[in-house]
């Protein structure tokens, strides 16, 4: 289990935190916070289906689509061992349950047969532009990212990608040389 990845659900799951008003300048003017959601939404399959990892970037660099294809290839076949039970468990730990939107059997079946050069972007200049000039868009989950753009939702189809556990800076609490892949004993 990949546990900087864990620890982010585990919490988010849990669903409490604090809201700073946007009024207050302050930061001790914080608002505690629960949740009463029971269903959660997973962008679990978005990366893999769509070329979102770094290792996506690194693949067609050292081989081009070929390589793109063998990867993302790997990743969809990998998602169930490696992802799905593990956040299902987390999740369910706080008696939630989680939706994969990406997941939709209809919406892999589009994916697996869309051709990789318009699920993704590398090789290409950036792809949107407003009034304001020139836009870049990150060539992983570009078909999404494009989607986002034409919806009006400009600040998510540019954020930058960042992973759950870089983030929810989890990453930082697994200490040493322990690798979230490695067997815990």
């Amino acid at each position: 289990m990949d546990l900087s990845i864990g620890y982010a659900l585990y919490f988010a799951a849990r669903g409490r935190g604090i809201v700073v008003p946007d009024d207050s300048s302050s930061s001790s003017a914080t608002i505690p916070y629960t949740t009463p959601a029971r269903v959660l939404l997973s962008g679990l399959g978005a990366d893999e289906l769509f070329g979102g990892y770094t290792r996506h970037a690194t693949a067609f660099s050292r081989r081009s689509f070929e390589g793109l294809l063998d990867e993302l290839d790997l990743d969809v076949k990998r998602l169930g061992k490696r992802n799905l039970g593990r956040d299902d468990r987390l999740i369910a730990h706080w008696g939630k349950e989680v939706r994969y939107p990406y997941l939709d059997e209809q919406l892999v079946q589009w994916a697996m047969v869309c051709p990789v050069w318009e699920k993704c972007g590398f090789g290409e200049s950036p792809s949107a532009s407003d009034s304001g000039g020139e836009v870049v868009i990150e060539p992983g989950k570009k078909v999404l990212r494009l989607l986002a753009w034409k919806l009006g939702m400009t600040g998510v189809a540019t954020e930058k990608k960042r992973a759950i556990q870089f983030g929810a800076r989890t990453a930082k609490m697994e200490g040493g040389k322990t690798k979230g892949t490695d067997l815990i004993s």
